[in-house]
């Protein structure tokens, strides 16, 4: 049976769908694992959300534009700075971070003039900037935002602004390629052909699919350059928001990752007539068939053979070196989607690799046609991996390489596999020539590092030896003159009360000896008065020892262990246990008071207001007896009343005036407004 279910899914048998083996002879087309379908409940999905597939993936890499989220700020910051998407104008676009900062208050009564205010606020603080993107998030889709009427203001207010929005909730799709498509398809409907842009040369094509990972778009560009090709729009590795407006009057289309940017290609050749080739960039085979193509549309193939002997001359026998020492290594490729096809013969052409499992978080059934197509017998290909098939997969396969995100590579690292980052690089860029050495070098590094084999040495389960040879236990007697011996490798019971006083080692031909760094030391008069003890004897332990100062000279063996774990005698176990109750008195009083604290509270709260009312009381009592005081606060309270009535009550001047002050208290004192 070609599709497998892993014994780690045996709870949710519906996951056999989304994995398969591929066998000898076998009709791929009709073994495709189910692919961009919803994550089955109780299956733990590595996929990313479909606002994360337009901001992080897409628009988040152009160099000149503000990405303003309209969301909490946790959208903003989440998916800022996670990807190594340099520039050329000084990485604008990964320093900073746009969000409106929706909070609770915000959900409830409406986000819209928060988002003008924010948006607003990100021109005026980068007035260079004129150019700019605004995003929904689950939030603001769920309480209905309307944020296109909210750009149209301030476009027209601010004038000499352009800005695009991506309505592209995180719930949207069941996986980040929704917000791929949606984003490809808006910008072809809404930006494409507003923007004329500069011809400098009779060859000219879009670059699709690039992300400039490490500097990929620049090894990209050089190879344009060099054959004469202007690169209109770069969609959208360093890329400008008004280059992509130009896309229409490219003359080729090279798409690069067919799962991010297939769609706009595909839109470009239907609404201008713009035809598309798919080209793998990543591999030394595939940089040359890339080159060639483009070189055979242009009728330029001379220009293309140039750059490929140049280049072949530079990185070829490095590339060899490489293959020797990774021939046969196994990996496993979990990334995104298209880099599955797209790494596979690379790998096994170029350096003799076997590509033994794959996992996809996000591709469609036809990235699984392709790479199945591409791949060997006895492959695992799974769509949606989880944690608990990744980890059957590797008992299976035992690869020697995982090629993966930083998140599942944290995990392989805790099974003592090398992992390399296959979504950010380690050491990038990874395509053409060049990028196929890079890639080589950082496997090569991952599998050959002494680290790796030195992090693979489990001692956990180890058993320290404690038997020494007799020949090496003795010690120095000016030290332990009058000392009796008693043998530490006794199968005896150890004494009721040991001190380990300071041991001294000189030289050791293997490990070094363990001193417990808590015991106290002993006085230089009680050392002097000690007992000498010597470990090789086999006469029983002693109720009461002193280890004093001891030093051996060489042990050809394991470390001396000295037991901690003695009783002590029920004076000391008494005294103990007090002092570890009131070492743990204030954990208890804090945990106390911690658990009851409104009944606390309350009965504090009683206590205080019975005696601030008896003291209140017996106060007034005294003031009571006093001769003539009644009298003086009578007078001064109708005085009081008098001047009141004629400064507030008889004009209606001074009755606003006394409603105006009431209302002022009011507020302050109930609604908490100053």
């Amino acid at each position: 049976m070609p599709m497998k279910l892993f014994k780690c899914d045996e709870t949710i048998p519906e996951r056999e769908k989304h994995i398969y083996i591929k066998e000898k002879g076998e009709d791929t087309t009709q073994f495709l694992p189910s692919a961009h379908v919803e994550t089955i409940p109780g299956s733990l999905s590595e996929r990313g959300c479909s606002y994360c597939g337009a901001k992080l993936v897409i628009g988040g890499v152009l160099k000149d534009t503000i990405q303003l989220i309209h969301g909490p700020v946790g959208c903003a910051y989440d998916t800022w700075h996670t990807k190594r998407y340099p520039s050329d104008n000084g990485n604008f676009q990964l320093k900073y971070v746009w969000s409106s900062d929706m909070k609770e208050q915000h959900v409830v009564f409406g986000g819209e003039k928060l988002l003008k205010k924010a948006m607003l606020e990100a021109f005026a603080e980068f007035p260079d900037i004129k150019r700019m993107m605004v995003y929904t998030t689950c939030s603001t889709a769920f309480i209905g935002d309307d944020i296109k009427p909210v750009v149209k203001e301030v476009e027209k207010e601010l004038g000499d602004v352009d800005i695009f929005t991506v309505e592209c909730p995180g719930f949207a799709g069941v996986s980040q390629s929704k917000g791929h498509h949606v984003f490809n398809m808006g910008w072809m409907t809404d930006k494409v052909g507003t923007y004329e842009p500069e011809i400098t040369s009779p060859y000219t094509i879009n670059v699709i699919g690039d992300y400039n990972i490490q500097g990929d778009t620049f090894v990209m560009e050089k190879y344009m350059e060099k054959m004469g090709i202007q690169i209109i729009a770069h969609f959208t590795g360093n890329g400008t928001y008004d280059s992509l407006r130009g896309m229409h009057r490219a003359q080729l289309n090279v798409t690069n990752c067919a799962r991010s940017a297939g769609y706009i290609a595909n839109e470009l050749k239907k609404k201008y007539g713009i035809p598309r080739i798919d080209v793998d960039t990543w591999g030394f085979d595939y940089a040359k068939e890339g080159l060639r193509k483009i070189g055979a549309f242009f009728g330029i193939e001379d220009r293309a053979e140039a750059v490929i002997a140049e280049e072949v001359a530079k990185y070829e026998s490095k590339l060899e070196w490489y293959k020797e020492r990774l021939s046969g290594k196994k990996v496993c490729i979990w990334t995104g989607g298209p880099r599955l096809w797209h790494w596979t013969k690379a790998l096994e052409d170029d350096l003799g690799m076997h590509v033994v499992a794959m996992s996809s978080k996000f591709g469609h059934q036809e990235d699984f046609e392709k790479v199945i197509a591409r791949g060997e017998e006895g492959t695992i290909y799974i769509d949606d991996g989880n944690e608990l098939e990744f980890f059957e997969v590797l008992e299976m396969v035992k690869p020697d390489l995982v090629l993966t995100g930083p998140r599942v590579g944290a995990l392989v690292k805790k099974l003592h596999l090398p992992y390399v980052n296959g979504h950010g690089y380690h050491n990038g860029p990874y395509m053409g020539f060049e990028g196929a050495v890079n890639m080589a070098r950082d496997m090569y590094n991952a599998i050959y590092s002494p680290l790796m084999k030195l992090a693979q040495s489990d001692i956990r389960g180890e058993q320290m030896k404690t038997v020494i040879p007799e020949e090496k236990r003795k010690f120095k007697e000016s030290k332990v003159q009058q000392s009796k011996s008693v043998d530490i490798t006794s199968t005896e019971p150890m004494p009721t009360a040991v001190n380990y006083a300071v041991l001294e080692s000189s030289k050791f031909d293997t490990q070094p000896l363990l001193i417990p760094d808590n015991q106290p030391l002993l006085q230089e008069n009680e050392v002097q008065q000690s007992k000498s003890i010597d470990i090789t004897s086999t006469e029983p332990m002693p109720t009461a020892v002193d280890y004093t100062v001891l030093e051996s000279s060489k042990f050809d063996t394991q470390p001396l262990l000295i037991p901690d774990n003695q009783p002590l005698p029920q004076r000391q176990q008494i005294g103990g246990k007090i002092s570890a109750f009131l070492e743990q008195l204030p954990k208890y009083l804090g945990s106390f008071s911690t658990e009851y604290q409104l009944p606390i509270i309350c009965f504090a709260t009683i206590i205080t207001a019975t005696v601030a009312v008896k003291i209140i009381l017996a106060v007034l009592d005294v003031i009571n007896e006093i001769p003539q005081l009644n009298l003086v606060f009578e007078l001064t309270g109708i005085g009081y009343l008098i001047w009141f009535v004629f400064r507030y009550l008889f004009k209606a001047s001074t009755r606003q005036e006394l409603a105006a002050q009431i209302s002022f208290f009011q507020k302050e004192i109930v609604e908490g407004q100053d």
